[in-house]
């Protein structure tokens, strides 16, 4: 079964292929719902994934002008959520550039299809830098190389470049854009990459190699390394083991496997490089 003509790629889909093609048929192209649990201790998975939705949108709230001392108010029973949003205000947030955008989609088109980022917050500065941040709030931060090689580094710097035109008034050059983790739940902890045209390049021909390829895929194997297996929800259609443990799981509160699914195309910008 091919994909859908108007199917838009995002890190999340491009992150199950080349973690495992078997996922991203099961996920996109069959559209299962998921039929096991990503982590054996349910309850406090579903309470983690909770206070990080919740903290993601106080910062959008922030972002939009809501003082942070009222929205500190709302948080008085939630000791976690609010030693993350201590973090968020003395380390998150202060030096970034005045324009920010919370919660904001983009989009461009790339192997004939929509390549798509749906940012935490975006910074600019008319002119100057265009920092992306993306807030973590796991407690767990995960090796810088490892980091340099997500699919959500490679997605949201290019995605950025190509279409943030209207953002700036103009193309954002690749040398003026970072794309910065903060882990507010590991003291704040960022881990940020600066972007290049060299680099803008060599990750252009990876996304594309990977979109061609499971755009055209005729059968989708299930991934050799088995340790993949752990966190994902198909196992059981697999026969794949059991649920991986919470500690060593990284908390995606925007559930990006689902964001190309879920955005409105005719509200996200477009603007090619």
């Amino acid at each position: 079964m091919p994909l859908d003509a108007d199917f838009a790629f995002s890190q999340g889909s491009l992150s199950d292929y080349a973690d495992c093609a078997r996922r991203f048929e099961l996920r996109y192209i069959q559209r299962l719902r998921y039929p096991a649990l990503e982590v054996a201790q349910a309850l406090e998975y579903e309470r983690r994934t909770r206070q990080g939705a919740r903290f993601h949108k106080l910062v959008q709230q922030h972002a939009l002008g809501i003082p942070a001392d009222i929205l500190a108010q709302s948080l008085q029973d939630d000791a976690e959520v609010a030693r993350w949003w201590q973090q968020y205000r003395a380390r998150g947030s202060a030096d970034l550039p005045p324009r920010r955008h919370a919660e904001i989609p983009l989009q461009t088109q790339l192997g004939g299809y929509r390549l798509l980022a749906k940012y935490d917050l975006l910074a600019l500065e008319p002119g100057g830098a265009a920092i992306i941040v993306d807030w973590k709030t796991g407690a767990r931060v995960p090796p810088r190389q490892s980091l340099a090689r997500r699919m959500q580094t490679l997605v949201y710097r290019y995605v950025l470049a190509r279409a943030g035109a209207h953002l700036y008034g103009a193309p954002i050059p690749p040398e003026r854009i970072q794309m910065r983790y903060v882990y507010v739940a590991a003291a704040g902890e960022r881990v940020s990459f600066d972007y290049s045209r060299e680099q803008m390049q060599a990750d252009e021909a990876l996304l594309l190699t990977t979109i061609k390829a499971a755009s055209a895929a005729k059968a989708y194997p299930l991934t050799p390394q088995e340790s993949r297996c752990r966190f994902c929800s198909y196992r059981s259609l697999c026969g794949r083991g059991e649920a991986g443990d919470l500690a060593e799981f990284e908390f995606e509160e925007e559930e990006a496997q689902e964001e190309a699914l879920s955005v409105d195309f005719a509200d996200v910008e477009e603007v090619e490089f």
